[in-house]
């Protein structure tokens, strides 16, 4: 007589097996797929090289690593540092770089991305319960309301002005607050 015990082990190796071969973490679990090792991280051996006179050659330090051998780590990210990654300037600009340079208009701040970073942190801030309730929407995204600045372009290139005359009408698509919903009621 088969006992439930005979069946439940054979049929959970067999169910063992099934899983792995669904998944191929499963497969290298179980070892049922190769592992290569990785390209970017196997380096090369330095080529081998002599002194001129082989009496001027080191005494051996057993269990050392080689002196010469460059991890691959290291040799990676002496590759893609960015000292690497962009070319030197010349030494001397030509009159046509030093134009454009002119044309450009002067230099950045020194500090310019600390005080754009500060910035985007003061607009970013959510506003206080209390600002919410009386419509304080100074964080609210402005648009430009496409049909009123085509009207007032058109109106300035009919009398001769500038296209920068005048302000450019400005929608904003924030909510209104609940103190501006409250007044609408009556």
């Amino acid at each position: 007589m088969i006992t439930r015990r005979a069946i439940a082990v054979p049929s959970t190796i067999v169910l063992a097996l099934a899983l792995a071969g669904c998944s191929s973490g499963m497969k290298k679990t179980f070892g049922l797929e190769a592992n290569p090792p990785n390209a970017y991280e196997v380096g090369s051996l330095p080529p081998l090289s002599l002194p001129p006179e082989l009496g001027q050659l080191p005494a051996p330090n057993p269990g050392q690593p080689p002196t010469q051998e460059v991890s691959a780590a290291q040799e990676g990210a002496n590759v893609i540092a960015p000292a690497n990654a962009l070319p030197t300037a010349p030494p001397s600009m030509s009159t046509a770089d030093n134009a454009f340079l002119n044309q450009a208009g002067p230099a950045p701040q020194g500090n310019i991305r600390a005080q754009v970073n500060q910035n985007a942190a003061v607009s970013s801030r959510s506003s206080s319960f209390v600002n919410s309730l009386m419509d304080d929407n100074s964080n609210a995204p402005t648009v430009v309301n496409a049909s009123a600045e085509q009207r007032r372009l058109q109106e300035n290139a009919a009398l001769g002005k500038p296209a920068t005359a005048g302000a450019t009408p400005q929608e904003t698509s924030a909510p209104p607050s609940l103190w501006d919903r409250f007044l609408n009621i009556f």
